[in-house]
């Protein structure tokens, strides 16, 4: 217990022989065990001269009033210069509990200090809806159950419960703030938790004071004059990072929140036995916190709500007005941990079936706000792979967007190189669904903005192969591409370029690399039939089931051929075809024998009478049957 000087009042190591300040021997009674100056009783003779000679000293060394900046009648108007240096700590000051914050079983150091003044010292912790932890700090409550809390370490809050070393002291559910003050009192319940503290009282600009903190450590202090009136406490600054109170005869007269607020705190409102709740936790997030861009985006770390709901609620909170300053948002919810939490929610929708989903539930600005450009490559990756044309569209408006203003920054660099995938995808989609003219309108939009891209340039190629453009088309095939992938693309196009070539005014049957049979369909009369191309056969045959469609009857009258198999030979009727057309190559005036083939009853046979008009470039292992008229 900290020893006090019979001679000037100050508090000294309890091993000390003489005192710091004056030098007097502190032989004798220790004032600790005594009651403070207000009840003292006087146990000795020679102990009630000093008294009234310390009384006299006291008065004596008292300064004029000095104006203190308030703005408000209640303010005291003096400060006192102390023997320790004014607008300071004591050195002997050690840190309070602030440090490192572990819940146990134990008792905190100090929990009762000040000498004979009780001071219930313990831990206030702040938390969210979900749970989350967003403050710890450590606090002195009065008698009465109040505690003196900054108001960024309740925003946001759902529960602040105090702890005196172990779970279970009392929470905070109502208190007096006034919006904005950096400073609020709030009272325990149950108070009976703390009634073995000191109370609160009015600072008293005439009476020393004292500052003790958490671990016991005691000093005189003594504010420095322009204290500034904020709520219903004069704050000034002082030197001293650690959570300690400010006493005067037994009572709390003041707070130094410590790190998470600067300053000392000097109450000048009323006196504890006067003091009531008038508001709660409730009230003071509806004035502080709830409606703003935080609280809207909180969801983000709650496990308990999906991605969607989540992410739908980001997006939906940039209309909402930025409540708190970039310093008072508590750490759990500033831009980095945001940052995070929407890339995990993001990078499983890469995985989910409704990719989609994932990408219409955020936007631009949203992903802007959060300074991410590894997030706005994962929101164009599941346009890319959702497909969607509609979300491709979106995905260009903002790739547009982000181009125009960070085309530099190597930082987007990555999103930019996904910007051309946008425009392929939304080709191979729009192809894909019979969209032909929108296939184009993407290719060619996209090589109007990204004229180097290989998979566009490819893409452009096959675009004028089709419209037969072909030297257009040979002029782009001409450059390398670097991706293997596309390599593979090229040498494809390349082939079909030089078929094209060859083919060029003429005829091109395609069928399978390598087969031994040539289907085609071939119109008769306007009359799809089915073909075999068989340069072996002399003649041209068609299937019976053909003949009614054509028109073509078959009696008595009509004039047969001898037809000679492998295994028979037989009498089949010959009849005249109507104008028979193979892919271009037109042939009229044509006869074929009625003859179904073995095994295909509706198949005809192509032979020499009808090949026989062109010149014939055969080439089985690309599959190209190319037929020119001679």
């Amino acid at each position: 217990m900290s020893r006090q000087c019979l001679e000037c009042e100050s508090f000294n190591d309890d091993d000390a022989l003489h005192c710091d300040q004056c030098g007097n021997s502190l032989d004798g009674p220790s004032p600790a065990t005594m009651g403070l100056p207000g009840d003292r009783s006087i146990q000795i003779a020679q102990m009630m001269v000093l008294a009234i000679l310390m009384g006299l000293v006291w008065w004596g060394i008292q300064q004029a009033p000095t104006d203190v900046s308030s703005g408000d009648e209640d303010r005291p108007g003096t400060a006192r210069s102390a023997d320790s240096g004014a607008g300071s700590a004591g050195t002997d000051a050690t840190p309070g509990p602030g440090d490192d914050f572990l819940l146990n079983d134990q008792d905190l150091p100090g929990s009762r200090t000040g000498g004979a003044t009780g001071l219930l010292w313990g831990w206030v912790q702040v938390t969210d809806p979900s749970g989350r932890t967003l403050s710890q700090l450590p606090a002195a409550v009065t008698s009465g159950g109040w505690l003196a809390l900054p108001r960024v370490a309740l925003l946001g809050a759902a529960e602040v419960s105090f702890r005196e070393g172990k779970p279970g002291q009392g929470t905070v559910s109502s208190g007096r703030f006034r919006r904005s003050d950096d400073l609020s009192l709030w009272q325990l319940d149950p108070i009976s938790a703390a009634s073995s503290s000191a109370p609160l009282a009015r600072w008293d600009s005439q009476l020393p004071l004292q500052l003790l903190d958490s671990a016991g450590r005691q000093s005189e202090w003594e504010p420095d004059p322009g204290l500034i009136r904020n709520g219903d406490f004069l704050r000034g600054p002082i030197d001293h990072p650690t959570a300690a109170v400010l006493m005067q005869q037994g009572a709390i007269v003041g707070w130094i929140p410590g790190e998470i607020l600067e300053g000392a705190w000097l109450w000048v409102g009323s006196d504890e036995d006067q003091l009531t709740p008038v508001a709660t936790l409730d009230d003071f997030q509806a004035a502080e916190f709830d409606g703003g861009r935080i609280a809207a985006t909180r969801l983000l770390f709650d496990g308990q709500i999906d991605d969607l709901t989540a992410l739908l609620r980001l997006d939906q909170a940039m209309g909402r007005e930025e409540l708190l300053p970039a310093e008072e948002i508590p750490v759990p919810y500033r831009r980095n941990a945001m940052f995070e939490a929407t890339s995990v929610r993001l990078l499983r929708g890469l995985e989910a079936e409704d990719c989609g989903s994932y990408f219409d539930a955020i936007g631009l600005d949203a992903l802007l706000w959060l300074e991410g450009p590894d997030l706005v490559a994962i929101w164009l990756s599941l346009a890319i792979r959702d497909g969607a044309v509609r979300r491709l569209s979106r995905a260009v408006d903002a790739g547009d967007q982000l181009y125009r203003s960070r085309a530099d920054d190597p930082a987007w660099q990555r999103v930019f190189s996904l910007l051309p995938d946008l425009f392929v995808t939304g080709a191979e989609s729009s192809r894909s669904s019979g969209l032909d003219s929108e296939a184009i309108a993407w290719i060619v939009s996209g090589r109007a903005r990204f004229p180097a891209d290989d998979a566009l340039r490819l893409l452009d190629a096959e675009r004028l192969l089709d419209a037969q453009q072909l030297d257009l088309c040979e002029e782009l095939l001409q450059l390398e591409v670097v991706r293997s992938d596309l390599k593979l693309v090229r040498q494809g196009l390349r082939s079909r370029l030089e078929r094209e070539r060859r083919v060029e005014g003429r005829v091109l049957i395609e069928f399978p690399p390598g087969s031994p049979v040539i289907e085609a369909t071939a119109l008769v009369g306007g009359i799809p039939v089915v073909f075999i191309i068989d340069t072996g056969a002399s003649a041209t045959s068609i299937p019976s089931s053909a003949l009614a469609a054509l028109g073509i009857v078959v009696d008595q009258n009509t004039p047969r051929r001898r037809v000679r198999t492998a295994s028979d030979e037989f009498e089949a009727p010959v009849v005249s075809l109507p104008p028979l057309d193979l892919a271009g190559a037109l042939v009229e005036g044509m006869q074929a024998t009625v003859l179904d083939l073995p095994g295909q009853p509706d198949t005809g046979l192509l032979g020499l009478d009808f090949l026989g008009r062109f010149r014939i470039d055969l080439d089985v292992d690309l599959g190209w049957l190319i037929l020119e008229p001679r």
